[in-house]
């Protein structure tokens, strides 16, 4: 991951419970990069600028207002994390909340599986 630059960079602190769950839905590519950016956020942290916000009301039909996602392998793979924002004695950080396909077929994407996670529910046709 390009780590060039001059913005702020959030730390990056991940559940291993909600870790575990989404690599149980992705095999081979999927996990391989999912451990990679695991490793290589929790060391180093993402700049600001790869982030981007999450919409409130998506074409799919989520909300994921006030959330950010990455795109993985950055800059514009396939796979995605979307994360929250958290504030602990050091200071900000992001949480994941989802690690997924961003557009797959036939099944839920991450930000499918994110909207779950922070409402509780899936979004409408989804399941």
């Amino acid at each position: 991951m390009p780590q060039r630059s001059t913005g702020p960079v959030f730390r990056v602190r991940f559940d291993a419970v909600t870790f575990e769950q989404d690599l149980k839905r992705v095999r081979g590519e999927g996990r391989t990069i999912a451990h990679d950016a695991r490793q290589q956020l929790e060391r180093d942290g993402v700049p600001a600028s790869l982030l981007a916000p999450c919409q409130s009301e998506a074409r799919d039909g989520t909300d994921l207002a006030g959330l950010v996602k990455l795109y993985l392998p950055i800059p514009y793979g396939a796979w995605g994390l979307v994360l929250a924002g958290d504030r602990d004695p050091d200071g900000p950080f992001l949480l994941p909340l989802a690690f997924g396909e961003r557009h797959p077929a036939r099944r839920p994407s991450v930000y499918d599986i994110a909207h779950h996670r922070h409402h509780g529910q899936w979004p409408p046709g989804t399941r």
